[in-house]
């Protein structure tokens, strides 16, 4: 049996090729408990609904069972890092697991598309950045009340030492004898806040120690501002750069030898994110490791209690650490 071309198969179609009513082939095909089928007409249907690449309405579904098993994840305009990938790839495996779908959406501020919240009804929304006023009326006056972060809160769901690595690259530092530091960081726009963030980090980490504040310079290794930085630190007495992450730090790195510097012998640097580029490159980049797989799980338990009352987990800890290579040497 063929059904009409272009037209999606349905359950009544599998029910007519198994021999079975419709209301059956909801029970095998939605694994419905307390319903008496036999072996033999379970496999009848399975192999109806094969042989007729019957493929169930998932709008329908969420419709009869009230639940839908899709979770958004609202990302902000921000290159998609390695932390990012690795946590994105965590998330989307953890929530498979439970029968979820995680569907990316990057709003942006010159877009008047509708936002995808509105469209696909989600189980769950999450973003990692907070929602506006705005978001948060137009998602409840969708039903949509699953929310992370919770309307009430002031931030994502997040270790509370995500933001430490700033303090453990610069205290690394300081315990190799540096005393004049430098701070490299990307020209892009879309990292302005996050820069801004961990420098204000690093600023207070001097100002405990006594020392001046770093020397703050662009390095994009599309020109020659890596070397053009190297030169001015070496000039102003910097002996080790704490770079924003680990794409940086080789910039420095490479910057560094076209301008005569050694690394490490003249010049230690310390990156961030310990991407697989901090162990590749050489010298390999000493770096501040986040656990994004622990945060990607805790974020995806955080989505599981919200839509089915999975028990909550306490917030990770311990999710960075300092991984010594060969960028970063005492003074």
């Amino acid at each position: 049996m063929t059904t009409t071309v272009g037209r999606r198969t349905t359950a009544a179609d599998v029910a007519r090729k198994a021999g079975v009513s419709p209301a059956t082939v909801g029970f095998v095909l939605n694994r419905t408990k307390g319903q008496t089928i036999s072996e033999e007409t379970r496999a009848r249907v399975l192999a109806a609904a094969q042989q007729l690449n019957y493929k169930p309405h998932q709008a329908a579904r969420a419709l009869r069972s009230g639940r839908n098993k899709i979770v958004l994840l609202v990302l902000p305009d921000w290159p998609l890092e390695h932390s990012l990938r690795t946590n994105l790839e965590v998330l989307t495996h953890a929530l498979a697991a439970h029968g979820y779908v995680l569907v990316t959406f990057t709003p942006l501020p010159e877009s008047t598309a509708t936002p995808l919240w509105a469209i696909l009804e989600p189980a769950v929304v999450i973003g990692y950045a907070t929602f506006s006023k705005e978001d948060i009326a137009d998602m409840k006056s969708l039903g949509i009340t699953n929310i992370i972060p919770s309307p009430d809160a002031t931030a994502a769901p997040a270790s509370t030492d995500f933001a430490s690595g700033p303090r453990l690259q610069a205290e690394h530092l300081l315990s190799l004898g540096h005393q004049r530091l430098g701070y490299a960081c990307p020209p892009d726009p879309r990292l302005r806040d996050f820069i801004q963030e961990r420098l204000q980090l690093v600023n207070r980490v001097c100002t405990e120690a006594g020392i001046p504040q770093p020397i703050v310079r662009q390095v994009n290794y599309q020109d020659d501002s890596g070397a053009a930085a190297a030169a001015e630190w070496r000039e102003a007495g910097v002996t080790a750069v704490i770079a924003y992450n680990d794409e940086t730090a080789a910039d420095v790195i490479a910057g560094a030898v076209r301008s005569g510097i050694r690394v490490p012998e003249d010049l230690s640097v310390v990156g961030h994110d310990n991407s697989p580029l901090a162990e590749r490159f050489m010298p390999s980049i000493s770096s501040v490791a986040v656990d994004m797989e622990r945060l990607g799980i805790y974020t995806a338990a955080i989505a599981l209690h919200l839509a089915e009352g999975h028990p909550l987990p306490d917030p990770p800890s311990g999710t960075t650490t300092l991984v010594r290579r060969e960028s970063a040497i005492p003074l």
